[in-house]
């Protein structure tokens, strides 16, 4: 009996989380493999620049 797994992907995509509690967010790939993503973005709600957090994943 021969049973296939499947290859994780190399990328995810992740979302990153207004830090001004907006709920505004960003979509982004990046590396499976890397570091949680934090940038400084542009939150168009409070019209600022603003830090940008990686949310946790929510499953089931």
């Amino acid at each position: 009996m021969v049973i296939f797994v499947a290859a994780k992907s190399r990328t995810i995509a992740v979302r990153l989380l207004s830090m001004a509690m907006t709920g505004y967010y960003r979509t982004l790939v990046r590396p499976r493999a890397s570091r949680p993503l934090s940038m400084m973005k542009y939150d168009p709600v409070v019209k600022r620049q603003v830090l940008f957090l990686e949310q946790k994943r929510g499953g089931k």
